[in-house]
């Protein structure tokens, strides 16, 4: 039976019961990625390489997925870990951590993303595209993110 005392211990199962979700998308997606690794015949000169790269990845994902899942439902299961993880999750010093890690993390990232665009010039346009494109959709999901959380805050 799930614990189900308090209004605030439903929000936490809420959190619990989305991450159990989340974490079954990425076992499918590490299926998915193992069937490639396996079945479908890579025709790049590194076949082999990108062959145990997709294999690899897909294993871990659906390693960690699987113990994700196994946490998340053992501690719906136990009402004394699911209000200690209330409490840590609503503890102001950790959300804040949480907040400034993400904010430092991306500042970071958008830095060492536009040195790598300015290096993958010199090297090979393909490279310098591909660093553009991944740039431009980090600053468009940054973009994103604000608003929504400037309309829900």
């Amino acid at each position: 039976m799930l614990v189900s005392e308090s209004r605030a211990g439903k929000t936490i199962e809420k959190r619990v019961k989305l991450r159990i979700v989340y974490a079954v998308l990425l076992c499918i997606l590490g299926i998915a990625s193992v069937c490639v690794g396996t079945f479908v015949p890579l025709a790049s000169g590194n076949g082999d390489y990108s062959a145990g790269f997709y294999t690899g990845v897909g294993c871990g994902l659906i390693e960690a997925s699987v113990i994700t899942i196994i946490k998340n439902v053992r501690m719906l299961k136990n009402a004394e870990a699911l209000k200690e993880r209330e409490i840590y999750e609503s503890d102001e010093r950790n959300r804040l951590i949480g907040l400034k890690s993400w904010s430092y993390a991306g500042y970071a990232m958008f830095i060492i993303l536009y040195i790598a665009l300015l290096v993958a010039g010199a090297v090979d346009v393909v490279i310098m595209n591909t660093i553009l494109v991944v740039l431009g959709v980090f600053a468009l999901c940054l973009l994103i993110s604000r608003k929504v959380v400037e309309k829900t805050i």
